[in-house]
C-alpha cells in the first residue's frame, strides 16, 4: 500500500464505489457540469469551425478531414492556420 493512500484514506472518509457505480457518478456530475450549456448557441469562432466549415457538409468527401485544417482549409494553403485536428472535426460531422 502506498503511503499516500494510506494517508488519505484516514483524513477523508469518501465512500467505496464499485466501478459502475463510479462511472455512473462522473457521468452525472459531468451531466450538470454542463447542462446549461446545452440549449446555448455558439460563441466566438464557432461559425467559423462548425457552421461554415466545408469539410462537416454531408455532401463533402471524408478523406478531406486528413487534408485540410481545423478551419477546413487545404493545409498546403498560404491562408491555411496549419491547425491539424483531423479526429475534433470528424466528431462534429
Amino acid at each position: 500500500m502506498a503511503l499516500s493512500e494510506v494517508y488519505w484514506d484516514r483524513h477523508i472518509p469518501l465512500p467505496k464505489l464499485g466501478p459502475v457505480q463510479a462511472k455512473v457518478t462522473v457521468a452525472v456530475l459531468a451531466l450538470l457540469c454542463f447542462i446549461n450549456s446545452y440549449d446555448g448557441e455558439f460563441v466566438f469562432d464557432d461559425s467559423e469551425a462548425i457552421v461554415n466549415n466545408k469539410d462537416l457538409k454531408p455532401a463533402t468527401p471524408l478523406s478531406n478531414i486528413w487534408r485540410n485544417d481545423f478551419w477546413g482549409s487545404n493545409l498546403s494553403s498560404n491562408s491555411s492556420h496549419k491547425s491539424y485536428r483531423p479526429l475534433t472535426v470528424l466528431t462534429f460531422r
